[in-house]
């Protein structure tokens, strides 16, 4: 029975990921646990996989981030609507999230990311978007693609660059459909927002 096999008859997104390691040092996904898999794949994590919420947003909390956003975006030439449409994908918005992998904050970086991001505290807002929108910004160089970059952000760069696109994980690519839908209405609104500004 192959992973490859599980994850291309999955067809909705699991609310858990496990993460296997296959005897050839291959890491695989699947929605499928242990007793459903050949006892030589070693599980590595579990993790809470991406689904829509039912929690209405606010507006105070879908825009509390944006002075942020705005900055980090400018800072690294990433879109602004393309980090809060992660952020909104990642987190829901909620600064002190953590995934059942261990990623945390707004833009959910796993701690050796974080690190290598030189983001010190991942729970402070400011720091987790300026480190996300970096990552981002070295994903946008190493793919010319949107859906690559959103896949390398949420699978990993060596899953995207082995599958040559976006891996057939259920979660991977129910996140990039969902992330690029996100994207279309914010960029509505930080197109509205700077038609303001020019206004006054």
């Amino acid at each position: 029975m192959a992973l490859a096999g599980l994850l291309m008859a999955a067809g909705a997104v699991a609310d858990s990921i496990y993460q296997y390691r296959d005897t050839a040092g291959g890491v695989l996904f699947t929605d499928r646990g242990q007793d459903q898999v050949p006892r030589e794949y070693q599980l590595l994590s579990v993790r809470k996989g991406w689904s829509d919420r039912h929690i209405p947003l606010t507006g105070t909390q879908r825009d509390r981030y944006d002075l942020d956003i705005v900055y980090a975006a400018d800072s690294y030439g990433v879109e602004p609507a393309l980090v809060k449409a992660v952020i909104h994908a990642e987190s829901y918005f909620d600064p002190k999230a953590i995934s059942r992998a261990g990623a945390q904050g707004l833009m959910q970086l796993m701690p050796q990311t974080a690190g290598y991001l030189k983001v010190h505290d991942p729970f402070n807002a400011r720091q987790n978007i300026l480190g996300g929108t970096r990552f981002l910004a070295y994903l946008q160089d190493k793919f010319d693609r949107l859906d690559h970059v959103l896949a390398a952000y949420n699978a990993g760069e060596g899953n995207v660059r082995r599958h040559g696109g976006i891996p057939p994980f259920p979660e991977t690519q129910q996140y990039v459909l969902k992330v690029k839908d996100l994207l279309v209405r914010y960029r509505v609104e930080f197109n509205s927002s700077a038609d303001e500004v020019a206004v006054r």
